[in-house]
């Protein structure tokens, strides 16, 4: 059975000193033990793009789709090979993820997690991510 319900989205995405905040609204809904958390991003120079988040035990998946598009894995202790695709290029991505713990039940709630990224083999930076899902 499919359960779905409206959501707020908040996302802090810390870098060193940076911390950048997306905020959005969109659908959460359940397929057996996964939780899938949809939405459109706001509209920016690089066009129109859908977020599809798939929250499991022990890992997340981000997919997007539209004129970006991009795919990350993110499970403690592995490495994982993932991509960043615009109309000017391709870039592909590994994510070694460090820590992820979620405060969600059934997707509603806190989970964080926390990465290196290198993108084309070069050290982008450490992230750590707070992911909020709070029922309009």
């Amino acid at each position: 059975m499919t359960d779905k319900a409206r959501v707020r989205i908040r996302i802090e995405s810390r870098s060193g000193s940076e911390t950048t905040v997306q905020k959005a609204r969109g659908d959460l809904y359940r397929k057996g033990n996964h939780t899938y958390i949809r939405y459109e991003e706001e509209r920016s120079e690089l066009g129109r793009t859908v977020t599809l988040i798939k929250l499991e035990e022990n890992q997340i998946r981000i997919v997007r789709q539209g004129d970006v598009q991009a795919e990350q894995t993110f499970v403690p202790g592995e490495k994982r090979i993932g991509f960043y695709h615009t109309p000017q290029g391709r870039l592909e991505l590994e994510i070694d993820t460090h820590e992820l713990t979620s405060e969600a039940e059934q997707g509603i709630g806190i989970t964080r997690w926390k990465y290196d990224l290198y993108a084309s083999g070069t050290h982008a930076g450490t992230y750590r991510i707070k992911l909020l899902i709070q029922e309009e």
